[in-house]
């Protein structure tokens, strides 16, 4: 492995911290990688019709995200003109106790997360109604969007159906002796976000919030025909997620309902209607009411799908050029305890995720990589399992150029950066894991890994 194998990672990090600090478009900054990348791979004997090909293949990969992307675009603003998200602010309104909101919302998505198996499906549904109750409760939103975020990982970290946690498990081989050995990490975050949010509620009481409640439900009940009836579109979106249907399925049935829904019961022109799809909904009120509903459109999605095929161009790249794997057992050396490896495992995920572009890439990357280091290790297989559920799982929503925290944060209508610092259940979960593993005291194993009869658990 020469030193030309850095030379792609360290151009997109030099770009992304340029715009960053410039405060331009990501994109800028992962196509001079990408350019720098070609130019690089091609030096090593392999030309660029193949890195096209191999770009190709990297873009594939995020189809599902790009569709979901494109779902979420056109869900938003269906459900703003049909008066589906109206609806839900104006009822929501009445039942949930917005001086704690915060912890409430917490809750709740670490509850429906956990029944649906999904971050996204839980965020595209309860989560869009709770950001809009917030916004009526003037809650700051980057707030609300790290509670919602937060709660909505805990289902991605403990729901027996989450993807990602089966991958977690399938690519290490794994059984219930990782998910008991994961407990209690899981478990003490999930108290301290608990105990955090709820303090946070108290520190944001505002004694003017019943006032703003009822003004806002007063001008939703004048510019919209509140009723029941307009929920329909979340509960097909609900119950699509809890019959197990995929999220591109489940999302496409919600845009088809809510889609029928605006149609049955709107007059609207087919110029104001297509400008609305594109550029997002505005009320056009004249009140505080069009800041409370609007927004959508896929133009403010194309952005997001230009930097997500970028980054899966140049990660299809970097696989098939083999040069991301060598990086990383470099990266990791030699390793001298139980807890040194755990540090430089989480390290090394954020690494990984931070130079790809989705959810699946980092485990499958970690677990290949890790793997025979942590099995040297008496109960490596469990310590590894742990680390990459408390830390490699998670760490895609840390990331604001990763695939899955843009998702989020167009489901939101949150930008990345303002939800990041309030994001408390990935971020306390990778410390979670380092500290339990201190405790530790295990050592080297004298038996083969593969035995669990011999195993003992290492923190």
């Amino acid at each position: 492995m020469t030193l030309r194998g850095y030379v792609p990672i360290t151009a997109l990090m030099v770009g992304i911290a340029v715009c960053l600090l410039m405060g331009w478009q990501i994109s800028i900054g992962l196509a001079f990688a990408l350019i720098v990348t070609l130019i690089t791979v091609s030096t090593m004997g392999i030309r660029v019709r193949e890195q096209i090909e191999f770009g190709w293949q990297g873009v594939r990969q995020t189809k599902p995200v790009l569709l979901i992307l494109f779902l979420v675009g056109l869900l938003i603003p269906l459900l703003m003109m049909g008066g589906t998200i109206p609806a839900i602010i104006y009822y929501g309104l009445s039942v949930v106790h917005v001086d704690y909101l915060m912890v409430i919302g917490f809750l709740l998505t670490s509850a429906v997360s956990y029944l649906l198996g999904t971050s996204v499906g839980t965020l595209s549904t309860i989560g869009l109604a709770l950001m809009g109750i917030a916004h009526a409760a003037q809650v700051p939103l980057g707030m609300m969007a790290g509670a919602l975020i937060s709660g909505a990982m805990v289902g991605e970290r403990f729901s027996p159906i989450s993807s990602a946690r089966l991958l977690v498990l399938s690519s290490l081989d794994g059984d219930e002796r990782i998910t008991r050995f994961s407990y209690p990490t899981g478990l003490v975050a999930l108290g301290m976000c608990i105990l955090m949010f709820f303090g946070l509620d108290l520190w944001m009481e505002n004694a003017t919030a019943g006032e703003t409640i009822a003004t806002n439900q007063q001008l939703l009940s004048q510019y919209f025909s509140i009723s029941w009836i307009q929920l329909i579109p979340l509960m097909v979106l609900i119950g699509s997620f809890a019959l197990r249907i995929k999220a591109i399925h489940a999302l496409g049935l919600g845009v088809g309902m809510a889609g029928v829904m605006f149609f049955l019961t709107h007059q609207m022109e087919w110029g104001d209607f297509v400008h609305s799809m594109l550029y997002g909904y505005d009320l056009g009120s004249g009140t505080k009411l069009d800041e409370l509903v609007h927004g959508g459109g896929m133009m403010s999605i194309l952005k997001v799908l230009l930097l997500i095929s970028l980054a899966g161009f140049m990660n299809g790249i970097l696989d098939k050029a083999n040069l991301l794997k060598p990086i990383v057992d470099r990266l990791l050396g030699q390793t001298k305890s139980n807890t040194s490896l755990v540090i430089k495992a989480v390290f090394l995920s954020l690494f990984v995720v931070i130079i790809s572009c989705n959810q699946t890439i980092p485990i499958l990357v970690i677990a290949a990589t890790l793997r025979t280091r942590f099995e040297e290790w008496t109960g490596g297989q469990e310590l590894l399992g742990r680390t990459m559920l408390d830390a490699t799982l998670m760490m895609p929503v840390l990331v604001p150029w990763n695939g899955l925290a843009m998702v989020m944060s167009v489901t939101l209508g949150v930008p990345t950066l303002e939800i990041l610092p309030y994001v408390w259940y990935p971020l306390l979960l990778p410390c979670l894991t380092v500290l339990f593993t201190l405790r530790s005291r295990g050592g080297k194993s004298t038996v083969p890994s593969s035995n669990p009869q011999h195993k003992q658990h290492a923190g």
